[in-house]
Order: C-alpha cells, then structure tokens, then sequence
C-alpha cells in the first residue's frame, strides 16, 4: 500500500494573495492572506525545522533589515532538496525606489552569496543552498523591454554594468534548492 505524501508549501510574507492556493501563508498584517500571523523579523518563527518542501519569498526580502537571518530561517525550516522561490525587484526598477518600506536594492548576482559552499560555515548561515534558475523580468514596452531582454539574455553582467538603468528591468526570478 503506497502512503500519502503531503507537500507543506509556505508563502512568507504572503500578504493579501497567496503565491498558491493551498500555501500556509504566514505574514504580520491583520487582513492578509495569512493562515499564521506573526512578526518575520524575530526570529525564529513559529515553524518547525524541516518542515517546508517549498518556500515562496515573493516581495518579501527587500522589506526585511536582515536577509541574511532570513535565508538561515529559511533553511531551517525547509527540508533538503526543498524549492525556495524568490521574487523581489531588480535594484533599477522605479517598484524598488518607490515604496519607502524597501530597505534593499538587489542584483542579479545577489543570490549567488547563498548558494556559494565556502560561506556554508560562516556563523551567519550563507550558504545551504543550490541556484536552479534564475531570470530578470521585464515589463510591456514591446521595443524597450524587447531590447532589454535581448542584452540581458547575452550577458547580464554586460546588462547590469551599463544599461540596467538606461533599460530597468522589472523583477528578479530566483530558484534555489536547500543542501544540508
């Protein structure tokens, strides 16, 4: 007889709309979305460890005065090989200057520092995990997106260093699977 397996999905900072809907969400404003309030810069929260098979991070770390806090709780809370999904905007969209709550302006490269096994031992808890995919979205001008989209695709260091503010990007996409 097989047994049933169940997929615990949490949606971090969930706020009005879950990323699935079936995730736990959890979140610190009342009228949210969340299934569990409480507040996400002490830590550690109310989760067990390894409990989590994905984590959805959607516009949440930019808000947080420690991502590196963040990302340890979030693997201790995942299980190994669980999907950690990151949505947050790129440093030169007009979304990640315009709302005063933003304390960070991340990178493309921003995620690599977490999945780079010679900072795993560090006391702060980098490391742990491994980039599976990663990509810059852009918004709907078809001619200036097109174009931005075009130079990202060749080398988004190219990107970064000499059109990111000339062309914004809108998002970063990040994929990450927990090692332990």
């Amino acid at each position: 007889m097989k047994r049933a397996t169940h997929v615990l999905v949490l949606d971090i900072g969930c706020g009005k709309k879950k990323q699935e809907p079936n995730a736990i969400g959890l979140d610190r404003q009342r009228g949210s979305g969340a299934d569990v309030l409480a507040e996400l810069t002490r830590f550690p929260w109310p989760l067990a460890d390894h409990c989590a098979d994905r984590i959805y991070l959607s516009h949440f770390l930019e808000h947080q005065p420690d991502i590196l806090r963040v990302m340890a709780e979030v693997r201790r809370i995942a299980k190994v090989g669980a999907e950690i999904v990151i949505i947050t905007p790129h440093y030169s969209s007009p979304d990640s200057y315009t709302d005063p709550t933003h304390l960070h302006h991340l990178g493309f490269f921003s995620f690599d520092y977490f999945a780079q096994e010679e900072f795993e031992n560090f006391s702060y808890g980098s490391g742990g995990f491994r980039m599976v995919e990663r990509h810059l979205t852009f918004g709907g001008n078809l001619l200036l997106d097109n174009l931005a989209r075009f130079c990202a695709a060749l080398s988004v260091s190219f990107y970064e260093k000499h059109l990111a503010w000339v062309l914004p990007a809108r998002n970063i996409y990040c994929r990450l699977q927990v090692v332990k």
